[in-house]
């Protein structure tokens, strides 16, 4: 993770945690279930409906789409994704009906959460107050204005194991970064290593923000063709579960999967060349390390890869750069659909 990344998170976090008040409305609900317990037999229960609807309105809205996935993942760490949004819910939930003739126990359930939001308050702060000050000097290793970060996850089916794989996945990279680069008129060398990092291997590539947002154009594009192919060979599965007997209706509703998958994959290329300039029959050797390219990528995403981007706060405001910020909001969101649909066929 970047050192102006981590810093971004802590930024992140007192704008979605502290400011919308999160910790002080987990102990108001924490404390609204505590004066169940020590009230007496003969005395009313006393409500905290209020706090737990307060609560929930503040968690539920809080989105992590903006941050990468290593921001995420230090999220978790820091025991903040299982407080917020729907985990959030469901937790808060799942403590007050589970134990809803046990207050006792809910009470320190929300006590045990309480105590995460702010041990992950404080050590974000910490985190904020040691790096801060460094980034107001010149790194040299900084990257370039305009650059972003592009993030390559070598996991599940593009794992590495050993230097023969090393070897076929970075020849695929160099295609992916040759063609998308040749396409923006510059060239592989463009696409600087700038860091690795051990355990599921990691490779950052510091590109031009312009070569980063067709790489997540590309991705997201072939998230769409996998989730109409997806839907459809739902269709098939609830056809056979309903034991229609129509084998006709299932053989041609798979044939239009492979079809559209097909068909919406060749279909990228020609989006990619038409929104670069690129003639279909003009570039010829333009076109062909691009389809090259495409092709890599998606198979790379399909076998489980991931691809990261992140760029700096002070590009923020660039053209390019929302774009690409973007397409990895839609990225996410239609990577957890794909997963959903998966898990269903």
């Amino acid at each position: 993770m970047q050192i102006s990344e981590l810093l971004q998170l802590s930024f992140w976090i007192d704008e979605n945690i502290k400011t919308t008040q999160i910790p002080q409305k987990y102990k108001a609900l924490q404390t609204g279930i505590q004066q169940n317990v020590n009230i007496r037999n003969n005395q009313p229960k006393q409500p905290f409906e209020t706090q737990k609807k307060a609560l929930i309105d503040a968690i539920k809205v809080v989105d992590t789409s903006g941050l990468t996935y290593q921001q995420e993942n230090m999220l978790t760490h820091l025991n903040i994704t299982q407080n917020i949004g729907n985990e959030g819910i469901e937790r808060i939930e799942g403590i007050l009906y589970k134990n809803a003739l046990d207050v006792a126990t809910a009470a320190a359930e929300m006590s045990k959460i309480t105590q995460e939001i702010n041990a992950a308050i404080q050590k974000s702060d910490q985190i904020k107050t040691a790096i801060d000050p460094l980034m107001t000097t010149q790194d040299e290793d900084e990257l370039e204005k305009g650059s972003v970060v592009m993030r390559v996850h070598f996991q599940n089916e593009v794992g590495m194991d050993n230097v023969t794989d090393f070897k076929q996945l970075g020849n695929s990279w160099w295609e992916i970064g040759r063609g998308i680069a040749m396409a923006h008129g510059s060239a592989p060398e463009d696409i600087k290593v700038v860091g690795a990092s051990k355990g599921s291997i990691v490779i950052e590539l510091a590109v031009v923000a312009a070569i980063a947002t067709t790489a997540s154009a590309i991705i997201l594009s072939a998230l769409k063709v996998a989730d109409r192919v997806l839907t459809i060979r739902k269709k098939v599965e609830e056809i056979k579960s309903l034991k229609l007997n129509n084998q006709k209706l299932e053989i041609d509703l798979a044939k239009e999967a492979d079809k559209e998958k097909k068909e919406g994959l060749e279909k990228i290329t020609k989006e990619i060349s038409a929104k670069l300039n690129i003639e279909l029959n003009g570039d010829g050797e333009k076109v062909k390390v691009l389809e090259k390219s495409v092709k890599n990528l998606i198979d790379f995403v399909e076998k489980g890869g991931e691809v990261d981007f992140f760029t700096d706060d002070e590009n923020s405001e660039d053209p390019e750069t929302k774009v690409l910020k973007k397409n990895f909001d839609e990225i996410k969101k239609l990577e957890k659909r794909v997963l959903m649909l998966e898990s269903k066929t």
